[in-house]
Parts: C-alpha cells; sequence; structure tokens
C-alpha cells in the first residue's frame, strides 16, 4: 500500500494539468460570455466581450457551413466545442504548460470519435447499402487510414513544436551561460524564444485544431453526401421505371 501510494504521487503528467487548466478556462468563459450577451439588447450593437464572441462564432459558423454545405448542421455544436477545446489546450504553451495534444491518449480519444462517426453516418444515411463496399477486400485495407492520419497529424505537429522549443531554451540557455556576466537568467531565450512561441504555440497550434475540425466534418459530409446520391439514384430509378409502364400502357 506504501508503494501504491508513493507511486501515485510521483507519478507526473503535465498534460493532465493542462487539461484541468482547460476545463476552468473554457467553463469561465462560457460564464462570462453567456452574462454578457444576454445583456446585449435586440436594438443595439454587441461590444466588447460579446462582440468578440459574436466574430468568433460567425467566422466558425461561415467556415463549417461553406465545409459542410448544410449537410451535418446538427453536429455544429460538437464541432465547434472540439476546435475551441484544442486551440485553448494547445495555446497552452503560452503560460508555459504542457500542450494537451503532445499526450497522443487525447488526440487518439479525439480521432477515435471523429473515426467512428464516419460509419455512423455511412449506416444512417446509406443503410444496408453501406456494407456493399465492404464485400470488396480492398476496402478493408483503408478503413483504419482516417484514424491514424487524424491523430498522428496533430500529435507529430504539436510535440514536435514542444521537443523544438525545449532545444531552443537549451540551446539559449547553454551559449548564455558561456557569457562571463553575473547572474543565471536566460535572457538570450526571452529574447529568442517569444517569436518561435508564435509559431509553434499559437499559428502550429491554431492550424491543427482548424485541420482536425476540418477533417472531422469531411469525413462526416462525405458520407451524407453518398446517402443523398444514392437516394437521388434510387428516385431516378423509380422514375424511369414508372415512365416505361406510363409508355407501355399509353
Amino acid at each position: 500500500m506504501d508503494q501504491l501510494a508513493k507511486n501515485l504521487f510521483d507519478w507526473v503528467q503535465p498534460q493532465l494539468v493542462t487539461l484541468i487548466y482547460v476545463v476552468i478556462v473554457l467553463s469561465i468563459i462560457s460564464i462570462v460570455v453567456y452574462f454578457k450577451v444576454k445583456k446585449v439588447k435586440p436594438n443595439e450593437s454587441p461590444k466588447g466581450i460579446a462582440l468578440i464572441a459574436e466574430q468568433y462564432v460567425g467566422v466558425f459558423q461561415s467556415e463549417f457551413t461553406s465545409t459542410t454545405e448544410g449537410r451535418i448542421d446538427h453536429v455544429a455544436p460538437y464541432i465547434f466545442t472540439l476546435i475551441t477545446f484544442m486551440i485553448v489546450g494547445n495555446t497552452s504553451g503560452f503560460i508555459a504548460l504542457e500542450p494537451i495534444a503532445s499526450s497522443y491518449s487525447i488526440p487518439l480519444i479525439l480521432s477515435i470519435v471523429s473515426w467512428l462517426g464516419i460509419y455512423a453516418f455511412g449506416i444512417m444515411h446509406q443503410r444496408l447499402s453501406y456494407f456493399k463496399k465492404f464485400l470488396n477486400p480492398i476496402e478493408w485495407i483503408g478503413q483504419f487510414s482516417p484514424l491514424v492520419s487524424i491523430s498522428f497529424r496533430i500529435y507529430g505537429n504539436i510535440l514536435g513544436g514542444s521537443i523544438l522549443m525545449f532545444l531552443i531554451y537549451l540551446l539559449s540557455g547553454t551559449i548564455w551561460g558561456m557569457i562571463p556576466i553575473i547572474g543565471q537568467v536566460n535572457l538570450l531565450g526571452m529574447i529568442v524564444a517569444p517569436w518561435f512561441h508564435m509559431y509553434f504555440d499559437l499559428f502550429g497550434s491554431l492550424i491543427q485544431s482548424y485541420i482536425f475540425a476540418l477533417l472531422t466534418c469531411i469525413y462526416w459530409s462525405t458520407e451524407v453526401e453518398a446517402g443523398e446520391e444514392l437516394k437521388e439514384i434510387k428516385n431516378r430509378k423509380k422514375q424511369n421505371k414508372t415512365e416505361k409502364i406510363a409508355n407501355h400502357l399509353f
């Protein structure tokens, strides 16, 4: 028991700290935005936090609609939550926390949801016709490619950025330590590192979060589109059959 307790308290998982931070931050933002938007009168234009929230939601809605063409509007709240969660979690490097995607468990779990959603939308909109493609053995080979693609893409990019930032601090600290001056503060790192933080922690995180959400939308809307095309083909066949019968009778 003593060994178990020791291992429990010695266990270090920095991404868990980041996850707790993300939950707290998003909860506070949601509460603040709710009350700010609630105070906006219908005949007044929003200001401050309400305006920022409106612009953010508007940009998301525009991108989501243009990507899915209205096929999966009912999952918009999930996609909105997904991309917001990933943006806040992966930009946590600005406050010296580990990005959540630097632990493969989180990209894997989110990717499994996106991956299973492909089959869910396929079965819902194509019914039994969805399983016809599995009669071809070649189809079985590529079934796991979306899961591997979207999970490793964001994991590799975010983890790579974290490793490069560590090397930048290590190199700048080593160089600064060679200068015979008083003090142990890595001033060279304080000058150089912020520019790399802007790229890896901000630009890279935004791009990877956007791509992850974008691919999820594309995968799901593609299955819905295939179902719509299948229904259109069936309707055309019925219409042609009806016309043939009508021509035969008259």
